[in-house]
Order: structure tokens, then C-alpha cells, then sequence
């Protein structure tokens, strides 16, 4: 770690004399009176975010059942392909604060060019909150210069409390993670245990906000041990019993197709205890209406745009 240190130190050390050095360098950001700080608010994600001059926008991102994201989007990709540095620093008011080095992101040629984890993105909303000023430092994608992004803490206390409002009333889980949930069960019943009933209990919270949901598919499972036409009624049973929660939860039995298989369709091996365990289980699987221009999962980022 010691070694590491250093040979950030050292490497950060020669690119900021660099830009010093170079009067070409091009610095990004915003300063004491043309800093923005704007969000989006919804109950699938929060967006906290700030435009960039001549790049695009600074984004801290949560979408629902996930972690706290950072990440530039781009109208102008300056940067190269490589890595660009991460650093916390005193903005132009500041010149006495000390600057603190945070590694490096890798940086690529898309819509999206940087991604920030959720330790060191939570880092930099501290050091926002504390008057700092995160900045990545990367080799212009043309020529030799040094592109500076600056993000300015101007104003971000004033809209944080927003956030963090935003935050509170996140969904417990977002599509992606409730598009094809497996239900499991213990062997020879059809119990919902307390894991199940929690998974069933966040898709109706789920469906109840998203009215783009248009079918629900649920396909009950056995495993392997027993008489082939035993384990058919049992899957049916397993079945029904997902079915017959979210009715009763207030799930429209209009949209929900019910079906069962017993052992024809294994997921794992039926020859251990952990195989058969996964195999005796119930699919949710979701169909949901695309392209409505009031989808509210519309803007999320698609993070392989070019």
C-alpha cells in the first residue's frame, strides 16, 4: 500500500506540474457565480448533478435498491482512453487547502466516459459538503494538453438536504433486480418463509408504483427426488402459493399467468443438497410495456451509449 502511495504521489506530482507548466491545459468547471446544482427526483432513482461548461454534466446518481454512484456524462468527450486522476482540491478561494489524492478512474471513449464507485463517490459529496472541490486530470484525446474537470462545491449544501430527501424515498428495489426472481423452498412443502415473503413484498411495493408492468409470469419448480406426477403437484402448489400472496396483496389476477412444471426443467444439478435447493423454486418473471414517452425509467443512464 506504502508503494502505492508513493508512486501516486510521485505520478500526481509530475501531472500537476504539468498542467502548471502548460498554459494550453484546459480547465472545466464552473466558479463562484455560474455554478448550477439541479436534481431529478423520483421514487425509481435520484439524479444530483451539475453542468459543465463545453462537457456535460457531474453526476451523483442512486437508482432504487442500488448504491450511490459518480459518473460524467459527456455532449463532448475530451479525454483520452487511460486513466484519469482523482483528486480532491481547494477551489480557486481556497488556494490554502491542502489537496488530497483519491486514485484513479479509468476512462473510456463513450457517452459516459467516467464511473465512480460508492466509497470514493460518498468521499467526494463530503468533501463537497466541506467546501472542496473533487477534479479528474486526464491527457486531452487530442494532442498533448491536460483536460482539468472541476466539480464546484458552490451551492451544494443548499440542495444536498434535497437529495438525501430524494434518497429516503427510493423503492426498496429497482427492475433489473425483480425482473426474474426465484422464489425457494424447503423440501417437500410449499411454505413461504420470511426471505420469500420479503422478495414477494418489495415486487408488489414495486408494482404499485410501476404501471407499465403489463403481465407476470410465475412457473413453479420441483426437484428431482420423488415420483415424477408428486412432483408436478407439488410445483402446482408452489405455484399457486406465489400466485395466491400477490392476489391477496393486491396484485391484479388479470395479469398474472400461473404454470407448473415438477422437475422437468432443473437450474442445477438434482445429485447435491445445494443443487436440489435451487431447484425447488418458483420464477417471477415480469413483462413491462416499452417506449411509453412517460416511462419513468426512461432516463436512466445506458452506460454502453456510444
Amino acid at each position: 500500500m506504502a508503494n502505492y502511495r508513493q508512486i501516486f504521489s510521485s505520478c500526481m506530482a509530475g501531472l500537476l506540474a504539468c498542467v502548471a507548466a502548460n498554459s494550453q491545459a484546459a480547465n472545466l468547471g464552473t466558479g463562484l457565480t455560474n455554478t448550477e446544482w439541479r436534481i431529478d427526483a423520483s421514487e425509481f432513482y435520484c439524479k444530483f448533478y451539475q453542468p459543465i461548461p463545453q462537457y456535460g454534466l457531474a453526476v451523483f446518481f442512486q437508482e432504487a435498491g442500488d448504491t450511490l454512484e459518480f459518473y460524467l456524462e459527456s455532449t463532448r468527450n475530451l479525454m483520452a482512453e487511460g486513466q484519469a486522476a482523482l483528486t480532491i482540491e481547494a477551489p480557486a478561494w481556497r488556494s490554502s487547502a491542502l489537496t488530497t489524492e483519491l486514485g484513479y478512474s479509468r476512462v473510456i471513449d463513450r457517452k459516459f466516459p467516467i464511473r465512480v464507485e460508492t466509497a470514493r463517490a460518498g468521499r467526494m459529496m463530503d468533501e463537497l459538503t466541506a467546501g472542496m472541490a473533487p477534479t479528474l486530470t486526464r491527457k486531452a484525446k487530442f494532442g498533448d494538453d491536460l483536460i482539468r474537470l472541476q466539480i464546484s462545491p458552490v451551492n451544494f449544501k443548499s440542495f444536498y438536504n434535497d437529495y438525501l430527501a430524494c434518497q429516503t424515498g427510493l423503492l426498496p428495489v429497482n427492475f433489473r433486480q425483480i425482473e426474474r426472481t426465484s422464489v425457494l423452498f424447503g423440501g417437500g412443502g410449499a411454505r413461504l418463509d420470511s426471505q420469500a415473503t420479503a422478495m414477494l413484498d418489495n415486487i408488489v411495493t414495486y408494482m404499485n408504483a410501476d404501471s407499465l408492468v403489463s403481465a407476470l409470469f410465475i412457473d413453479g419448480h420441483s426437484d428431482g427426488q420423488g415420483e415424477r406426477y408428486n412432483n408436478r403437484r407439488l410445483s402446482e402448489k408452489r405455484a399457486v402459493k406465489v400466485t395466491d400472496y400477490l392476489v391477496n396483496a393486491g396484485i391484479d389476477a388479470a395479469i398474472i399467468v400461473t404454470r407448473y412444471h415438477g422437475e422437468r426443467y432443473p437450474i442445477a444439478t438434482n445429485a447435491t443438497v445445494a443443487g436440489r435447493r435451487l431447484n425447488r423454486r418458483v420464477t417471477v418473471q415480469f413483462e413491462r410495456i416499452t417506449g411509453d414517452p412517460d416511462d419513468p425509467l426512461r432516463d436512466l443512464p445506458n452506460f454502453e451509449a456510444k
